[in-house]
């Protein structure tokens, strides 16, 4: 039963009768744990969908990751070392695992063998790894490696759910810590920004979904801790600082994204003078205690200086806008580089929304149709020009400065490594900033989100859902059958599916169930969880929360 105040008698009430009726409106204990349970289910089908809808390997670079995984710090009792300094012995199951089938599309994922720990074959060398090359941090590989076991598949999916318990886990706590008007700007931000790359990223075993719910999280979680009081403030500073440990330990980019994200918050908090300086010692420690970290191994600041290496090492042929037999200067600043990659950097952006050719999933391998980003940036557009109209000042200074970081920070590392748009640096690299910048784009003074009217909101709910939906199906073909087959039936033919499922759990089950429950996710969301925040804020400040508008 829904209670409604209106607006008249909202305004004459005291503070004490506004706390009497907030009270009031509570449900009973048991009622809000079975819908915060139902949510979280919910929650679980529609991105545990995804995390089944891969096989072993399918993430970018699982060859590096999982073997990683596999010998995290020569994996103590795991791996042997190669006296050869090959590397070090992994289980050719596990190797031929991703090379049975990346970027060949058309091949299905049937062809990988023994991956129940039975493969008779000796374990082989491999130097394409973190021990051997040194190029991540070592927390993430450390951490996942307690997960390891003989079933190369058990752990694969493991790992899938580890990264998704994370994110979910973060994604509830944060939600009834934050005061009420950034709970909406926290929702929000999912809604958008999610399909198809953080649907396809977060269940993986890449540990770009770290860097993910890190940024995204421990933005929110600081502008939290600036605008509350009491033990709230503390626990979302510690968040804050349990975040960029999860970026430390993930990649080196993310922690350079969540300092920057801080910059954010401060420039957007309305706390102001003594307050505000009296609280952003804590974003400074744990920022310096971040690069600490990183510089105690000298291989990770070098990712900064050095970015993710020379396209030389990767690319033979010359850059298509250098003239035939022309002798260039490697350490001359290449303006042409500059000039064209300047130009199709939005490339990257549209990309995290299912844009070909670099939103590819999988190695890049998976095209998705055009639909799908035709339905994520027709909402993103919708609810860009709306929250636009309402902007202030302060709000549009802070989308120019992270626009600004979302087009210069790849150019910057492009540059470094000669590489144009297209080549080594992937979309999913920018989505936790992308996430920032969609977290101010919904932010509100008055947390009511831009977009309230039903209709409006039944658009969103549709565009995301079908774009949802067409991904997945997508995604799961391309390793069932390969996309030589076509159709909408998943089941027939099947050359490729977990063999531990039920036979009810087929290809097309999970299809149905994770884009049924992603629909149901954004119902509750945006018409049930979004208008109670709203109403819980009218109640305890007394008076009706408007949208901003423009004057």
């Amino acid at each position: 039963m829904r209670c409604w105040v209106s607006k008249s008698k909202l305004a004459s009430m005291t503070a004490t009768e506004t706390g009497q009726k907030v009270e009031s409106l509570k449900q009973p204990w048991w009622k809000r744990g079975v819908a915060i349970l139902g949510l979280v289910l919910v929650s679980l089908l529609a991105f545990g969908s995804w995390g089944y809808s891969s096989a072993v390997g399918s993430a970018p670079d699982d060859d590096y990751h999982l073997t990683s995984i596999w010998c995290s710090s020569f994996g103590g009792d795991t791996c042997e070392v190669d006296p050869g300094g090959e590397g070090v012995y992994i289980p050719e199951a596990l190797r031929e695992a991703i090379y049975c089938y990346y970027h060949n599309p058309t091949q299905s994922a049937g062809c990988q063998p023994f991956l129940d720990g039975t493969d008779p074959r000796p374990d082989v060398p491999f130097a394409h790894n973190n021990p051997s090359r040194n190029l991540y941090p070592d927390g993430y590989y450390q951490f996942q490696n307690l997960f390891q076991t003989d079933n190369i598949q058990a752990t694969a999916l493991t790992v899938r759910f580890v990264n998704l318990g994370i994110f979910l886990a973060m994604g509830v706590s944060l939600f009834f810590l934050l005061p009420l008007r950034l709970r909406t700007t926290w929702i929000w931000m999912w809604v958008l920004g999610l399909v198809p790359m953080g649907m396809f990223i977060i269940p993986s075993s890449n540990p770009s979904s770290w860097a993910i719910t890190a940024v995204a999280a421990g933005w929110i979680a600081l502008m939290g801790y600036l605008e509350t009081v009491g033990w709230r403030s503390w626990v979302l500073g510690g968040a804050f600082v349990a975040m960029i440990g999860l970026a430390v330990s993930a990649r080196v980019d993310s922690v350079l994204y969540l300092g920057f994200a801080a910059v954010i918050a401060v420039w957007l908090t309305p706390t102001r003078g003594r307050a505000l300086l009296g609280k952003t010692w804590i974003g400074l420690v744990a920022l310096a205690l971040a690069v600490v970290a990183l510089a105690i191994n000298p291989a990770n600041l070098a990712r900064v200086t050095q970015g993710i290496g020379r396209r030389s090492d990767f690319i033979e042929d010359p850059l298509p806008w250098t003239r035939s037999g022309e002798v260039v200067d490697p350490n001359a600043f290449d303006w042409s580089l500059v000039w064209n990659n300047f130009w199709n950097i939005p490339g990257l952006w549209l990309g995290i929304f299912g844009g070909f050719p670099w939103g590819s999933l999988g190695w890049l391998d998976t095209a998705l149709p055009q639909m799908v980003l035709a339905g994520t940036i027709l909402v993103l557009a919708g609810v860009t020009f709306l929250s636009l109209r309402a902007a202030d000042r302060q709000k549009k200074v802070g989308l120019l400065l992270t626009l600004g970081a979302l087009w210069l920070m790849p150019l910057y590392i492009l540059q470094l490594g000669g590489f144009q748009v297209g080549e080594a640096f992937q979309p999913r690299y920018l989505v936790p900033l992308m996430m920032v910048f969609l977290g101010v784009l919904v932010m509100t003074p008055t947390g009511v989100p831009v977009v309230t009217d039903a209709s409006r909101l039944w658009l969103i709910l549709g565009g995301l859902t079908l774009a949802n939906a067409i991904a997945l199906h997508t995604n799961i073909r391309r390793y069932t059958t390969g996309i030589r087959v076509q159709g909408i039936d998943l089941n027939t033919p099947q050359e490729w599916w977990w063999p531990f499922f039920p036979e009810f759990i087929s290809p097309m089950f999970v299809w149905i169930v994770g884009s049924v429950a992603f629909g149901a996710l954004l119902w509750a969301l945006l018409f049930r969880v979004v208008p109670s925040v709203v109403r819980a804020s009218e109640l305890r400040t007394g008076a009706p929360a408007q949208p901003a508008r423009r004057s």
